[in-house]
């Protein structure tokens, strides 16, 4: 498969992405997706961009970047989701993607990408490996859930 054509995401690919998600293991509707993009659109240093196997085409992935900004370091910027659409893994989508993320840290003056990766995805973890990612320290992480 060819070098893909990234591009900044547009509330117009909500369809898209929406058929994506599934591939990282989520579910959304498209509605969903639209009120999603248009929210982190408000927010800065948030980045959405997405994957076609040629320009105009269908899309085949997506990355989203949170830039974090912190007072004890110089910060970072997060991969939140990585997806390649089955039928196009293993033919370079995600690292032109992960690539593309860095370049987008760089421009933003952070000096680091940070992901996170299930403890159960062997095979994601090698493949970021093999984009020169390093293990970090191990963490848990916590949450709660407010109520509605």
């Amino acid at each position: 498969m060819p070098i893909p054509h990234i591009r900044a995401a547009l509330l117009e690919d909500a369809a898209a992405i929406s058929k994506l998600l599934p591939d990282l293991g989520y579910t959304a509707t498209e509605a969903e997706c639209r009120a999603r993009l248009q929210r982190l659109s408000q927010w800065p240093q948030n980045e959405v961009f997405v994957a076609e196997a040629e320009a105009g085409g269908a899309l085949i992935g997506l990355c989203h970047l949170q830039g974090v900004p912190l007072l004890a370091s110089a910060g970072y910027v997060e991969v939140q989701a990585l997806v390649v659409a089955v039928s196009a893994q293993r033919t370079g989508v995600g690292r032109a993607l992960l690539q593309h993320a860095v370049l987008w840290a760089q421009s933003q003056g952070y000096p680091r990408v940070r992901l996170r990766s299930g403890l159960h995805r062997d095979e994601a973890h090698r493949f970021y490996e093999a984009q020169g990612f390093l293990k970090s320290k191990a963490s848990y992480a916590f949450e709660k859930l407010n109520p509605h």
